[in-house]
């Protein structure tokens, strides 16, 4: 039994019976009749949708940043704010109303009114306001701010304020707010408060809340325009869909130039391209870029900086493919760069993407560690459990350890291993975000594990973290093959090759125009996380933590502490991403919380984790078979990877799907350690990041106050009321 109670005494067997009766939570999906049961579960479950208890911290880059030169710093102050203008189009692919809200907060925190009534003094409650009410608004801001949008950028859930309407409606009173301010807030209000079964979560747009498509959206539409994408192999990433009408579609495009394209009728319906979305924010973006090019530190940048130019010029997509072959090619920058619309883990088709921007300075010293790993990458691979027969020709990538600067878009990432498919021919880079790692460091104490496990967790985290960082973005993401045919329908793989789950030859795979993406669209970005995830796991073990030694842990005691470490961090954090899956519609609301779910369900089917539940039914605490990870576990992880390696290799779609749901089904009783998940809720963590200003010719890089006070001050500090541009 993996989940049980821990009884400090006998009693009988007829009086316990009684006692689970009485204390176990009716299953959410019985809640369900007309509909009124799901209000009640969201109402149950509002303490997770709402922004209160915060922890802030500072990606600190201070160090890093000191050891640029002055045309270095240049580069990097342009490339941030290209990176922050990319990050004003986050917020209108969140939701409709997040733009407008970002608005009423530059409004609400105007130079005038934060001067004039000390609005980000950490010492004063401004206007005579409610103490509470106060701070819940801070809580509320600094969190919207920190997510670029009203949905948090892991899970998906609608963050919604504590406090209450009436007390906003007295504060833009007191401010004296114009009538613009307050128009603002009463189009707004509505959608900012309310929380509803539609729009408690971002997903499909005629389930849930999705700004990649209009709201009529229906399922049909969504099919037909991936068909019509496939059909004429184009790149949805940096579109829109927008139905007019019942089978009349447009597609926009991202691009400063605004046309037309002709219309295009496909399966009853007809389609039109139309450029011009989001141009006036590509506009500044693309004016920084054209600064930034000219301290670049050599012709690759130069050309790469370039391509970006008429990419977010024209939304061709060949020119962002061409910036993404030179970036693969500026091989260990001093300031590294990336920009676009990259990836698509928001919407719940997986075609789209999130606009992002990003700009780090190399660690160089850590970065040599990471080289050592991607030389003994070969050597690797072929001990992956598909074998040698199903992973590619092995490009040597970058592999780099950096410290971000700024990071425009949703939320910073703790490792990235860019470019997606199908933009990687020449390769690809992988990076280790050294600062977000750290600000990751759990300042609170760490919940649902005894005082052995946390004592060990504080004390290897960082080490076990960044171990595997660098297995699951470089042999995790960088492993395995895309088995497929030419355009002539010739096999590009031996036709003798034999499926080691089957023992027969293939009999699947990539057909014309067909990719990872548009196969496995659903669960193809949580699918691809369970598989890095799991190869992390798996080369922490293999051979007895051999290749950990590439990270400096040589002694054996250490190695132990260090694979329980990381694979105790993966379980657990499973069981804290039951709080990003929606009992109410069953489904998972983000990608690596659910590739977690699948690991943790398998190992508790073997016996190597045990959840104990306390007798009042309000804690609970997990426990990892140390002893049972290099054989049993080892096994069962290994089993997993060979059917998530084979099933995307093989365009398996229909076999991946099937054994995955059944991984990620989540259960009466795990629904009741979700509930207690959300009851015991962790502080919501989020990061403050610099500014650079320029300052007689010199760039000089702004700290703030790490809280929610330093949080609104930096982004004051980063745009001005007149970025907000409105016309998209």
């Amino acid at each position: 039994m993996t989940i049980k109670l821990n009884w400090s005494y006998v009693i009988p067997p007829i009086i316990a019976i009684i006692l689970m009766i009485i204390y176990l939570p009716i299953p959410h999906h019985y809640l369900t009749r007309n509909g009124e049961g799901l209000e009640k579960v969201l109402q149950l479950e509002k303490k997770q949708y709402i922004a209160n208890k915060t922890s802030v911290s500072l990606l600190d880059c201070s160090s890093s940043f000191s050891q640029l030169g002055s045309k270095n710093k240049m580069y990097a102050h342009y490339l941030s704010k290209a990176s922050n203008w990319m990050s004003l189009i986050t917020s209108y692919q969140v939701s409709d109303e997040s733009p407008m809200i970002f608005e009423l907060i530059f409004h609400i925190f105007s130079n005038d009114n934060v001067e004039k009534y000390k609005l980000l003094d950490p010492t004063k409650i401004p206007l005579g306001l409610n103490e509470e009410q106060w701070e819940l608004m801070l809580s509320y801001f600094a969190a919207f701010l920190s997510n670029m949008g009203n949905y948090r950028a892991f899970g998906d859930q609608k963050i919604i304020p504590g406090f209450t309407m009436s007390s906003l409606e007295e504060l833009l009173q007191k401010l004296n707010s114009d009538k613009n301010t307050l128009h603002l807030f009463e189009k707004v209000k509505k959608k900012m408060f309310q929380l509803t079964t539609k729009d408690n979560s971002l997903g499909l747009p005629y389930e849930k809340v999705s700004s990649y498509y209009s709201n009529n959206t229906s399922k049909i539409d969504l099919t037909v325009s991936q068909r019509f994408f496939q059909e004429f192999n184009l790149s949805p990433l940096n579109t829109k869909l927008q139905k007019r009408k019942p089978k009349e579609l447009q597609v926009l495009i991202a691009s400063i130039e605004k046309k037309k394209g002709e219309i295009i009728h496909f399966q009853n319906y007809t389609l039109q391209i139309i450029y011009g979305l989001y141009s006036q924010q590509l506009k500044k973006v693309v004016h920084y870029l054209n600064l930034a090019q000219k301290y670049a530190q050599n012709e690759i940048q130069k050309k790469m900086i370039q391509q970006y130019v008429l990419y977010f010029t024209t939304g061709e997509m060949q020119y962002f493919k061409e910036s993404q072959n030179l970036w693969v090619k500026d091989i260990n920058p001093k300031v590294e760069f990336n920009i676009g619309f990259i990836e698509t883990y928001r919407d719940y088709i997986g075609a789209r993407a999130e606009a992002q921007g990003w700009i780090a300075i190399n660690i160089q010293d850590q970065s040599e560690m990471f080289s050592n790993l991607v030389l003994k990458a070969e050597e690797i691979l072929p001990k992956l459990p598909w074998g040698g027969n199903f992973n590619k020709p092995f490009i040597k990538p970058d592999f780099i350890s950096i410290d971000v600067l700024t990071f425009g878009g949703s939320g910073t990432p703790l490792g990235i291993n860019i470019p997606n498919a199908p933009f990687n021919d020449e390769g690809f880079k992988n990076l280790n975000l050294q600062n977000s790692l750290i600000s990751r460091f759990p300042k609170e104490n760490i919940t649902f594990l005894n005082e052995d496990d946390i004592k060990i967790v504080k004390k290897n985290f960082m080490k076990a973290f960044q171990i595997h960082i660098g297995y699951h973005e470089l042999l995790g993401h960088g492993s395995g093959i895309l088995l497929s045919e030419n355009e002539k329908g010739e096999l590009l793989f031996d036709p003798n090759l034999i499926n080691p789950l089957t023992n027969q030859k293939i009999k699947s795979w990539y057909k014309q125009n067909e990719d990872y993406g548009n196969i496995f669209t659903t669960i193809a970005s949580s699918f691809e996380e369970c598989r890095a995830e799991s190869v992390a796991l798996f080369l922490f073990v293999l051979e007895n933590g051999k290749y950990n030694k590439i990270f400096g842990v040589n002694n054996e005691d250490e190695n132990e502490l260090i694979m329980y470490t990381d694979w105790l961090i993966l379980l657990r954090s499973a069981i804290m991403g039951l709080k990003h899956y929606s009992p109410e519609s069953a489904t998972w609301l983000q990608s690596h919380s659910r590739a977690r779910f699948a690991i943790l369900t398998e190992m508790m089917k073997v016996d190597l984790v045990e959840i104990i539940i306390n007798e009042e039914r309000d804690d609970f605490k997990i426990k990892v078979n140390q002893n049972l990870i290099r054989n049993v576990g080892f096994k069962t992880i290994s089993q997993m990877l060979l059917k998530i390696g084979i099933f995307k290799s093989t365009a398996n779609v229909e076999k991946a799907k099937e054994w995955y749901q059944e991984c990620t089904q989540v259960n009466s009783e795990m629904l009741e350690i979700r509930d207690i998940v959300i009851k015991r809720k962790s502080p919501e963590q989020l990061l403050i990041q610099h500014n650079t200003l320029e300052k007689n010719g010199e760039i000089i890089l702004k700290q703030y106050e790490e809280t929610k006070q330093g949080l609104i001050y930096s982004f004051l500090e980063r745009f001005e009321m007149q970025d907000l541009v409105k016309d998209n």
